[in-house]
């Protein structure tokens, strides 16, 4: 049981934003100063970010404009075939063996990745190999190798991970629930072993060559060659790249409100033989561009996301000890976003808690928020702000974020004073909006959970 909730915090804290913390003290927003950024666009589009590190060493990341975002029904889960087959083959001129042989011999670390909205080549070694790191990861980017036999590899590792992901109640929850919301693709991409074994090398090649276009690639660098020489390499290495592409992410958002106000009254129930369950509850939510997510930050903030401060923690586990894992999770991102509240319980209880998390969301739908909430929240999102700049490869991913959701240039700079602004009548406002759609509930559990469940609304198995 330890392990399966600890699995769900770890899954909430790997999958979206910081939480923030709750603080005594709090930063002005205009004390935070972030790190400059340097940017140039190549003649084909190719968009670089230079930020300077002092360490003798340097990072190139080249994020490539498809990611789980971009799949469909019908090729679920590719953007992991891809990342695991280039890592796997390497390129034309640095072939599986001896791109690792290479990487290895250098003391560097090479990564590739698919995320939410694009595939991450990054490369870091000392600086005294910068000319090698920028072949390395352009060649990736340019001559990937796609062969029988890396493809068959990488298949067969991303098969086994969704096999162990069914493996966990919340992993499962937190699946079913975005499926159902966004129709099964975008963020709702729901990917099965069976689905990632038939792919082919055509498969992977055309979406690659599709995607890997000028205006579909962000590099970044992390270094301290400057910003000139950083430029020279990237000219030198990728303008060979054609341009063209196009990054934008659009959803039919009034699609997936109809989905979720035709989910309203039912409860899907994932059949698991566990001591205990996870319930999960959700909703569409805006882009990030909408101008009330600032409101909507709060909102989820004290709702659940503020640690034990918030009110969900407070009511299910402080006050009742009903839950060991219970948190509100809001996601904006490019085109619409996600709201998401879960716990884990006792299949005892399971009706109780369902019963809070449907009260307290009811209640910040329809109740201003008390100024000693609001002051709470703005202060401990404030102080918390600066944590996601530590290193100089998290302010660049950040900025990439900037450019991957088409934000202002002063999205960050500007954030503290916009959280700052926010006041309680807009937050119970945007709230209400929200949540207007109604909820999508999922529950994983023993089907003797099911008298319970009945109580809230018709009972529909998935599977």
């Amino acid at each position: 049981m330890k392990r399966v909730m600890t699995m769900a915090i770890l899954i909430v804290l790997a999958l979206f934003w910081d939480a923030g913390r709750p603080a005594s003290a709090q930063f002005s927003p205009d004390a935070i100063r972030l790190p400059p950024v340097e940017t140039a666009v190549l003649a084909n589009g190719i968009r670089l970010f230079y930020i300077r590190d002092e360490l003798p060493q340097v990072t190139v990341m080249a994020s490539i404009g498809f990611g789980k975002l971009y799949e469909k029904k019908e090729n679920a889960g590719i953007s992991d075939v891809i990342a695991k087959a280039i890592s796997l083959g390497g390129s034309v001129n640095y072939p599986g063996s001896v791109l690792h042989e290479k990487v290895d011999a250098m003391g560097g670390r090479l990564s590739v990745e698919s995320s939410w909205e694009g595939t991450v080549i990054s490369l870091k070694v000392l600086e005294r190999f910068r000319g090698e790191a920028f072949a390395i990861v352009a060649d990736l980017v340019a001559s990937p190798v796609f062969d029988q036999r890396s493809l068959d590899t990488a298949k067969g590792l991303v098969a086994d991970s969704i096999r162990r992901k069914y493996d966990d109640p919340a992993e499962i929850a937190f699946d079913r629930v975005r499926d159902i919301i966004f129709g099964g693709e975008g963020y709702g991409s729901s990917p099965t072993p069976e689905k990632v074994a038939a792919y082919t090398i055509e498969d992977v090649k055309g979406v690659w060559e599709k995607y890997r276009a000028g205006r579909n690639i962000m590099i970044g660098i992390s270094s301290s060659i400057g910003f000139a020489e950083a430029g020279r390499l990237c000219r030198e290495r990728f303008s060979a790249i054609a341009p063209g592409g196009d990054m934008a992410y659009t959803a039919d958002r009034e699609s997936i409100r109809a989905r979720v106000k035709a989910s309203r009254g039912k409860i899907y129930f994932y059949p698991k033989d566990i001591p205990q369950s996870t319930v999960i509850v959700g909703t569409v939510a805006p882009e990030i561009s909408y101008g009330g997510g600032y409101a909507l930050e709060i909102m989820n903030f004290i709702l659940g996301g503020g640690s034990f401060n918030s009110r969900l923690m407070t009511e299910i586990r402080v006050k009742r000890g009903l839950a060991y894992a219970v948190q509100s999770i809001l996601k904006l991102r490019s085109g619409t976003g996600v709201f998401l509240a879960f716990a884990q319980v006792e299949n005892r209880t399971l009706g109780e808690v369902l019963g809070l998390l449907n009260e307290n969301i009811d209640r910040i739908s329809h109740e201003r928020i008390s100024g000693a909430e609001m002051e709470w929240a703005r202060k401990a999102i404030t102080n918390s702000f600066v944590f996601q700049f530590d290193t100089p490869m998290n302010v660049l991913s950040n900025y990439l974020f900037i450019a991957y959701n088409n934000l202002p240039p002063d999205y960050f700079t500007g954030y503290l004073g916009r959280i700052n602004g926010v006041r309680d009548g807009e937050v119970l406002a945007e709230t209400a909006k929200l949540f207007e759609p109604g909820l999508v509930t999922v529950v994983v559990g023993n089907e003797s959970v099911l008298p319970d469940l009945k109580k809230f609304g018709e009972v529909v198995i998935i599977k």
